[in-house]
C-alpha cells in the first residue's frame, strides 16, 4: 500500500476520450494519477508506483472483472499493493455492479454513463486516502460516527460547487460565443470591399444573430441542464442527509398499522421494496399490473400507494386518475417510481396531484423516510 505522504490512483481503460472530463478532473486534484489501455501496462504502473486505489474503466463489467482477475493472478502481490478498487459502469449494469461488489470483487461502482455528477468521484477518492491515512487499512468498518457524518456533510455541500462550476461554464461558453461572432465580423470587414452601408446592415444582422438565436440557445439550454443536475445532486443530497440523521438517531418510526400498496411489474424491485418495507416494521400489498391493482382498490383503500411509472397492461397515469376521482381515496398519498427518461412521464404525474417521485433504484433511507413522511401528513389530514 501507498505511503501516507502520496496518494496514487489508476484507471485501466479501452477508450479515454469518453471519460476524459473525469480524467482531466481526478489529475487536477491527484497528481499521481495514470491511466493504462492494456494490463501488462496496468500491472507494471501497480507493482512500480505501488497505487492506492484501482479504477476499472473497461468497457463491461465482465471486461473489468476478469481484467482484475488476471491482474491478481500474476502473482506480484498484486491484492497486497492495491488499498481499494472500483469499477465504473452503466446505469444499466448497476444491479450487477452492486452484485460483484457484493461478491468483493470490487469494493465500490461509480456510474460513469451517463455521468451525472462527475465531482462526487473526487469525495469518494478523497474520503479513502482520509481513512488510508489515519484508520487501519485493514478494517474500514471501524471508521467513527463523525467520520460518516463529515462524509455525508461532503455530499451535501457539493451542490454549492456543482451550482458554481455551471455558473462559470455557462458564462465561459457565451463570451466564446461573442468572441467567435465578433471574430466572424471582423474578417469579413478585413477585405474592405463591402460599403460602409452593407457592413453596418451586415454587422447587425449578425449582432441580432448572435443575441436572439446562439446566446439565447446556450441559455436555453443551460437552464434545462442546470434543473437536470439540480435534481440530482438534490436527491443525492438528500438521501445523505438522511443517512447522517439515522446514524444520529438510529431509532425507528413506523407505522404497523398502516396500508401500503404497491405497483411495481418488475418481480426484482417489487420483492426488494417490499422487503425494506417489512425490515422496518410497514406491511405492503404488491400488485403486477395495473388492472389487478385497480380491482384490489374497489374493495380495499390503502394510505400509501406506490405506482410504476411503467406498467406493462395501461397507462400508470390512467390508474393515478382513478384513485384520484375515487372519494374513499381522497386522503391516500400517491407515490411515483420513476427511471431516467421518464422525465415526462414524472411531469404529468405532478400534474395530477401525486405527493412524491423516487428515482429508481429507490435508496433504502430515503423510502422509510418517504412513508414515514406520508404517513405523518395522512394522519394530520385525518384530524383536520
Amino acid at each position: 500500500m501507498g505511503s501516507s505522504c502520496r496518494f496514487s490512483v489508476l484507471l485501466v481503460t479501452d477508450d479515454v476520450e469518453e471519460i476524459r472530463s473525469v480524467c482531466n478532473l481526478i489529475k487536477r486534484h491527484f497528481p499521481q494519477f495514470y491511466i493504462a489501455k492494456s494490463e501488462e501496462e496496468a500491472l507494471k504502473i501497480i507493482v512500480d508506483k505501488k497505487i492506492d486505489v484501482l479504477l476499472m474503466g473497461l468497457k463491461t463489467l465482465q471486461a473489468n472483472e476478469v481484467c482484475y482477475l488476471h491482474l491478481l493472478s500474476s502473482k506480484q502481490f498484486v491484492a497486497n499493493i492495491i488499498y481499494r478498487k472500483i469499477v465504473l459502469c452503466s446505469r444499466e449494469e448497476l444491479k450487477e455492479a452492486f452484485s460483484i461488489c457484493n461478491k468483493d470483487v470490487f469494493d465500490d461502482y461509480f456510474i460513469i454513463r451517463p455521468l451525472y455528477d462527475p465531482y462526487h468521484i473526487l469525495l469518494r477518492l478523497r474520503f479513502i486516502r482520509r481513512v488510508r491515512d489515519n484508520r487501519d487499512p485493514t478494517d474500514i468498518s471501524s471508521f467513527s460516527l463523525d467520520d460518516l457524518c463529515n462524509y455525508f456533510d461532503q455530499v451535501v455541500n457539493c451542490q454549492d460547487a456543482l451550482g458554481e462550476l455551471n455558473k462559470d461554464s455557462y458564462e465561459k461558453l457565451l463570451s466564446i460565443v461573442s468572441f467567435s461572432m465578433e471574430k466572424m465580423k471582423e474578417r469579413i470587414f478585413e477585405e474592405g470591399s463591402l460599403p460602409l452601408g452593407q457592413q453596418n446592415e451586415i454587422g447587425s444582422l449578425i449582432d441580432k444573430h448572435t443575441e436572439s438565436n446562439l446566446i439565447k440557445g446556450v441559455s436555453d439550454h443551460q437552464k434545462e441542464t442546470q434543473q437536470q443536475l439540480h435534481n440530482v445532486v438534490k436527491d443525492v443530497a438528500e438521501i445523505a442527509q438522511l443517512k447522517k440523521k439515522k446514524l444520529e438517531s438510529p431509532a425507528p418510526v413506523s407505522f404497523t398499522d398502516s396500508n401500503i400498496l404497491l405497483i411495481e411489474d418488475d418481480s426484482s424491485t417489487r420483492d426488494n421494496i417490499k422487503d425494506t418495507l417489512s425490515s422496518a416494521g410497514y406491511s405492503a400489498q404488491v400488485s403486477a399490473s395495473a388492472t389487478h391493482a385497480i380491482q384490489l382498490m374497489r374493495t380495499w383503500k390503502p394510505d400509501i400507494i406506490m405506482i410504476d411509472l411503467r406498467l406493462p397492461d395501461m397507462s400508470p397515469l390512467y390508474v393515478i386518475n382513478t384513485i384520484k376521482n375515487d372519494p374513499e381515496l381522497k386522503n391516500s398519498r400517491i407515490l411515483v417510481l420513476a427511471k431516467v427518461g421518464d422525465k415526462e412521464s414524472a411531469q404529468e404525474a405532478m400534474k395530477l396531484g401525486v405527493h412524491e417521485v423516487m428515482r429508481k433504484p429507490v435508496d433504502r433511507d430515503m423510502l422509510i423516510y418517504k412513508i414515514d413522511y406520508n404517513l405523518k401528513e395522512l394522519k394530520k389530514a385525518q384530524h383536520a
